[in-house]
């Protein structure tokens, strides 16, 4: 059931009420889903979803079984370019936009240092002498959030964006940047909401997971999903809910929910209907659901090795 309710919100944003969900447009009625695997490079033994871009044109994964390949990315549930290099050192990709920039971070056995890839050419991101860096998403207009770490002494994080255009990196305060959204908000996993033209921040009042989508701040909770927009002010609460991942234009939200055992899930209409499938999609990492309700994510193997796909409503 929908819940209106009236919160104290985090720091900075004052008294503020809570909307209840929105309800989605006319569903189709509850299927049995199918799953399809993403087809791999050859040479490797498997692959697993990371991120998408922001029109889910473009999906980004890690390939398994061959150190050379880097990564691969889909469109339209096709393989659309394949990345390759000789190892080391090992790119681990976790971001893309649409544009085609892939950005993550490179492993030479001594240390990290964040990357841009484009068109198959890798650019490392400004990282100051006795530093780690890594990238951990982009938006659209190129700006890069991250973070940095000393090489040697403990692994105290600052979250740092690398700004299109602009030398060095801009830092956003403690932890690790983990989204940075078209409209220059910088989230940090520690819930920090930093907005890059004004250099003013506020308090989510939660911590990490969090997933981006369609412009939407989802969290995750013990019984309940928070939802901010892009100014950090609490827009909706989603009952019963564990973590959001995906929505679509619908209103239709991918994710999780309880509370007893957690199970993958579809919010419509104020609530949620457990997915039936073949090989259920894991509620953690990455997840989405497209206009048409085509999921798209990863499910466990037998071996326990995640696995790239996509699922179809059975007809």
């Amino acid at each position: 059931m929908k819940r209106l309710c009236t919160v104290l919100l985090a720091a900075g944003l004052g008294l503020g009420t809570v909307v209840a969900a929105p309800s989605a447009a006319a569903a189709p009625t509850q299927c049995q889903y199918v799953a399809r695997d993403l087809p791999i490079p050859a040479g490797a033994t498997g692959a697993e979803v990371i991120a998408s871009s922001s029109d889910d044109k473009l999906l980004v994964g890690e390939v398994y079984g061959d150190p050379e390949l880097q990564a691969v990315v889909w469109r339209n549930g096709e393989i659309y370019q394949v990345m390759k290099s000789p190892y080391p050192p090992r790119m681990t990709p976790r971001g893309i936009n649409k544009n085609g920039v892939i950005v993550g971070w490179m492993d030479d056995l001594r240390s990290y240092t964040a990357y841009r890839q484009l068109i198959g050419r890798y650019f490392k991101l400004h990282t100051e002498p006795g530093d780690h860096s890594i990238a951990t998403a982009v938006n659209d207009n190129g700006d890069v959030a991250g973070a940095i770490f000393p090489i040697d002494g403990p692994d105290v994080r600052t979250a740092v964006v690398w700004e299109r255009d602009k030398p060095g990196y801009t830092v956003v305060g403690p932890g690790q940047a983990v989204l940075v959204t078209n409209d220059r908000k910088v989230l940090t996993n520690e819930g920090l909401l930093f907005d890059l033209n004004t250099k003013t921040s506020v308090s989510l009042g939660a911590r990490e997971p969090f997933s981006l989508d369609n412009g939407r701040i989802f969290g995750w909770g013990f019984g309940s999903i928070p939802e901010w927009n892009t100014s950090g002010q609490l827009v909706a609460i989603y009952d019963l809910g564990v973590q959001g991942l995906g929505v679509n234009n619908h209103n239709t939200l991918f994710g999780s929910f309880g509370p007893s055992t957690v199970n993958p899930g579809l919010w419509r209409n104020g609530t949620w209907t457990a997915i039936q499938a073949d090989k259920l999609p894991i509620t953690s990492g990455y997840g989405d659901i497209s206009d048409d309700e085509v999921i798209t994510g990863n499910y466990r193997a037998t071996s326990g090795d995640r696995v790239a796909a996509q699922w179809f409503c059975a007809p």
